[in-house]
C-alpha cells in the first residue's frame, strides 16, 4: 500500500472515530395470528352495532403492524433534534401473500430544550403520534389529535405542564365548487387547535390533564361546504390519574359539541352535515396487580351523543379482563364484556356479551407484559334491532338508523357464535 493510500485510510478511520454517533431507536407494535368459528371458515370478529370499538382479546382478525425507526440526529449539551417515523401495515391474515401498501402514520422532528427561556420543552413539526389517550383493552383512543402538525409541549409552569399544537385531517368529498359550469366535490381540509394543562398535582398520587381542542373545516377558495354542514365544533376534557401501589386508575370527563361528534376523539369533521348535536363521555379505567400471581384491568364507559337529527346513539361498555401467573412467563386470562347501544332515532337497543378465555406465554409478570403468545377461545351472544342504512335505496337514507322488520333486516339480529385460535402481540 502506498503512503498516499495509507494517509487516505487513517483520515477516514479518524473522521468516522471523531464525528457524532447516535444509536437507531427501533419500536413498535405488532399482532398477528390465525382463526376459525364454530359456523366454518375464518374467525369472525364481534362489535356491536353502533359501538365505536369491541372487546379485543380473542376478538381481533387482521395482522396489524407498527414499524418505528428514530434517531437522535443532533445533540449539543442539552439541546437535540430527534427525528422519528413509523410505517404501518394492515391485513386480512388469509394468506402467504397479501399485498399491502403501508400507511405513512408518522415523520416529524422534535427538538427538546432549545429555547432558554422554557428548559425541558419540545418543538416538533410533521406527521405525529400526539399525546393520545386510550383505553387498551378495548382499543379505543378517546382523546387523539395525530396528523400533520407543529407544536410546543412540556412548557413547564412549576405547577403544571403546558401544551400547544394544531394538526390538520382531511375528509373526502365534502365541498362543492364551479369548475367550468359544472359542480365539483373537493376534499376538505379540518384543522384542529388543541391547548393542554398537565400534572396538576390535586391529591398524593394523583394527577389532573385538563384540555381544550377547537376544530374548523377550511375549504379552499372557490369552494363551500355543503349545506347544513357543521363547520366547527368543541372538544373538552378532563382527565384524572392515580397511581396506587397496585396499580393505576383513571377517570376521564369529556364533552363535545357539532364538528367535534362524528370522529369522538378530538379530530373534527366540519364538512359532515349530519353531526350537530353535542356528546358527553364518563370512562374509569385502570390495571391492578394484586400479588405476583393476580392481576386485572377494567373499563366501564358511558357515551351519549344526542343529535339534532336523532341519529345519535347511548352506549354503555363495562368489561373486566382478570389474569392468573402460572409462572412469570405462562398465565390464564378470562375477558368479560357488555355493551349496550340505544339509538336515538328508533329508540331501540343493541347488546352483545362476550367472553374469553385464553392461555398465554408472555415476557414476564404484569398485565402489560409483551411479547405474548396465547391461545384463545371466545364466545360471543348478541341481541340487535336496529342498524344502519348502507345506500339510499328502498326509501331509506344512507348512515341513518333503521328498525329492523320483516322486509329488511339492517342489524346483525340474534345470534351467538364461538371462535377459537392462537395470536401473537408485541411492543417494543
Amino acid at each position: 500500500m502506498t503512503q498516499g493510500r495509507v494517509s487516505h485510510v487513517i483520515f477516514i478511520v479518524t473522521a468516522a472515530i471523531t464525528l457524532p454517533v447516535y444509536a437507531l431507536d427501533f419500536k413498535g407494535y405488532a399482532r398477528s395470528g390465525i382463526g376459525w368459528s364454530s359456523r366454518g371458515g375464518e374467525q369472525q370478529c364481534q362489535t356491536v352495532t353502533g359501538a365505536a370499538s369491541k372487546y379485543r382479546l380473542g376478538n381481533e382478525c387482521e395482522t396489524y403492524a407498527e414499524l418505528k425507526l428514530g434517531q437522535q440526529v443532533w445533540k449539543q449539551d442539552d439541546a437535540s433534534f430527534y427525528f422519528d417515523t413509523n410505517l404501518a401495515y394492515a391485513v386480512s391474515q388469509r394468506a402467504d401473500f397479501e399485498a399491502v401498501s403501508p400507511a405513512l402514520r408518522e415523520v416529524n422532528i422534535q427538538a427538546d430544550n432549545l429555547l432558554p427561556a422554557l428548559p425541558g420543552a419540545k418543538l416538533w413539526a410533521g406527521k405525529r403520534f400526539y399525546q393520545r389517550h386510550d383505553v387498551h383493552m378495548i382499543d379505543f383512543y378517546y382523546w387523539d389529535i395525530s396528523g400533520p402538525g407543529a407544536g410546543l409541549e412540556n412548557i413547564n409552569t412549576g405547577w403544571s405542564s403546558l401544551s400547544l399544537a394544531v394538526t390538520r385531517n382531511s375528509e373526502t368529498g365534502g365541498s362543492q365548487g364551479y369548475i367550468s359550469q359544472q359542480i365539483r366535490e373537493k376534499d376538505v381540509i379540518t384543522d384542529t387547535l388543541d391547548f393542554r394543562v398537565a400534572d396538576l398535582k390535586v391529591n398524593p398520587g394523583g394527577r389532573l390533564e385538563v384540555g381544550v381542542d377547537y376544530g374548523r373545516a377550511n375549504p379552499s377558495e372557490g369552494y363551500s361546504l355543503l349545506n347544513n354542514a357543521s363547520k366547527q365544533g368543541w372538544l373538552f376534557t378532563a382527565s384524572h390519574r392515580q397511581t396506587l401501589s397496585t396499580g393505576w386508575s383513571t377517570s376521564v370527563l369529556q364533552y363535545a359539541t357539532d364538528a367535534m361528534t362524528s370522529l369522538n376523539n378530538g379530530r373534527a369533521q366540519g364538512a359532515a352535515v349530519n353531526n350537530r348535536g353535542k356528546m358527553l363521555r364518563l370512562i374509569q379505567h385502570g390495571t391492578y396487580e394484586l400479588n405476583d400471581r393476580w392481576g386485572f384491568t377494567y373499563v366501564a364507559m358511558y357515551q351519549d351523543i344526542q343529535r339534532d337529527d336523532d341519529n345519535g346513539t347511548r352506549w354503555l361498555t363495562a368489561g373486566v379482563r382478570p389474569m392468573y401467573h402460572w409462572t412469570p412467563t405462562m398465565s390464564t386470562l378470562v375477558e368479560l364484556g357488555y355493551d349496550q347501544v340505544k339509538s336515538q332515532r328508533t329508540e331501540q337497543t343493541n347488546s352483545q356479551y362476550k367472553i374469553t378465555l385464553a392461555q398465554q406465554w408472555q415476557a414476564g409478570l404484569g398485565n402489560f407484559a409483551r411479547p405474548a403468545l396465547r391461545l384463545y377461545v371466545t364466545y360471543a351472544d348478541w341481541k340487535e334491532k336496529w342498524g344502519y342504512a348502507v345506500s339510499n335505496d328502498l326509501g331509506k337514507i344512507k348512515g341513518m338508523a333503521y328498525s329492523d322488520n320483516t322486509a329488511l333486516r339492517l342489524s346483525r339480529g340474534a345470534r351467538d357464535e364461538l371462535s377459537f385460535g392462537a395470536q401473537m402481540e408485541i411492543w417494543w
